[in-house]
């Protein structure tokens, strides 16, 4: 039984896994409608690609303003609101008969941000360090209970069914917000992290002021983590946008087929999600994490571009080899954004969570509106070589920064103790 303190976010991580759950239907259908509805002579792959920068653009602006309402309004509130956003958002899919009908749908996603007040709650709620590592690792867990099942069921029952119930089940969540407790706002324990620092800042200290005054308290203390943050979007939402279009074209995999990937990838990140906590402690801490992790998504990257250059490989080696190699990356891919969001919120005080996660979304966001025409516009001049070519270059450029960034902070630390 969890105990009066724990059940909060036992409610928080019960309304992710619906949230992830309704989300997750309709991600292996939207390909396949937008070739539905678009004009016949229209490149459906760059009719997905410009869909998806709507939405991210959206998204963007959507960020920032939910994680600032939730330093000021409160998490109760803005949970219910996201979640008939997204009954809203669910309802305009069902009702789509042409492009434009799916562009109306993304437009209340301007205020779907379940995933964004669930870190925000987990960050307010336990101490920096480990507890926080393992309750965001849970958070990612539970979306990826929901991700299991969503793309899977999604897949076999089409967007005539899975919008219906995806509207359905976001306001079913819509009531259960009800039983969060009016204020997650509560004072915070400081603790050592490890290696992250513990959490600046009192509950007592003065109020925050505007959004942009907001940004320049955060943005001095973790500007390096959202430079990480939006450089490793940006190459992960190019290889996302990417990757349907690889499976239905080089690999003839239907709706079902790619549903059935995405479920097997999200089902991996949960078991990751679960351990994360024991994981970064491991490993020797957060900041020993997010390098491992950098690592591993450079060598998973530059192993897919040798497997399939060129293309014409592909046929001979099959999707098996593309979809290990996919699977590898998502297992890093996942604990080096939440060990990010560990330490990011380690490094400001209670007030101004809201308005980091929000950046952290906005930066996350910002690079899926940026990429996914890029991603997909690489696979048609390069191939999937090109695509995974590029985003090895972009994690290689950050594991040197975060190696100048290590080595600039012990030269730091030397001089102080010199002095």
């Amino acid at each position: 039984m969890p105990t009066a303190s724990q059940q909060p976010l036992h409610i928080v991580y019960a309304l992710v896994v619906v949230y992830a759950l309704c989300y997750q239907l309709q991600s292996p259908i939207e390909p396949f409608l937008v070739a539905q509805l678009s004009e016949a002579n229209a490149d459906a792959a760059a009719e997905y690609a410009s869909l998806r920068t709507f939405f991210n653009c959206v998204q963007t602006v959507g960020s920032f303003l939910v994680g600032c309402l939730a330093d000021v309004i409160g998490l109760r509130a803005l949970f219910a609101l996201n979640f008939v956003a997204c009954a809203a958002s669910y309802g305009l899919l069902w009702q789509a008969s042409s492009m434009a009908g799916l562009y109306a749908s993304k437009v209340p996603t301007l205020f779907m941000a379940g995933f964004l007040c669930a870190q925000t709650a987990a960050a307010k709620l336990t101490p920096a360090g480990p507890a926080r590592a393992g309750a965001l690792g849970r958070l990612t867990t539970a979306y990826t209970l929901g991700g299991v099942v969503g793309p899977a069921v999604g897949g076999r029952i089409g967007n005539e069914v899975a919008a219906p119930l995806a509207v359905a089940g976001s306001l079913l969540a819509a009531l259960l917000v009800l039983l969060l407790p009016a204020a997650v706002d509560k004072e915070e324990a400081e603790e050592a992290g490890d290696g992250a620092g513990s959490d600046q800042g009192k509950k007592d200290a003065p109020p925050a002021g505007s959004w942009f005054s907001r940004m320049g308290q955060i943005l001095p203390a973790v500007w390096p983590l959202l430079l990480t943050k939006l450089a490793s979007g940006v190459a992960n939402s190019a290889v996302g946008a990417a990757r349907p279009i690889v499976l239905k074209e080089l690999f003839s995999f239907d709706q079902a087929g790619l549903g059935a990937v995405m479920s097997a990838a999200f089902f991996g990140n949960a078991l990751v999600g679960l351990a994360l906590g024991h994981l970064s402690s491991a490993l020797g801490g957060a900041r020993r994490t997010v390098g491992c992790c950098l690592a591993a998504m450079v060598a998973g990257y530059a192993a897919l571009a040798a497997a399939y250059a060129p293309d014409a490989s592909a046929p001979q080696l099959g999707a098996l080899p593309f979809l290990g190699l996919s699977l590898a990356l998502s297992l890093a891919q996942f604990p080096l954004a939440t060990t990010l969001t560990a330490l990011s919120t380690a490094a400001v005080p209670p007030r101004l969570k809201g308005t980091l996660v929000g950046a952290e979304h906005a930066a996350f966001a910002l690079a899926g509106m940026v990429s996914p025409a890029a991603g997909v516009g690489l696979f048609r001049a390069a191939g999937l070589r090109g695509v995974a070519s590029g985003a090895a270059l972009v994690y290689a450029s950050l594991v040197a920064f975060w190696l100048g960034s290590a080595r600039a902070a012990a030269a730091a630390a030397e001089k102080r103790k010199d002095e």
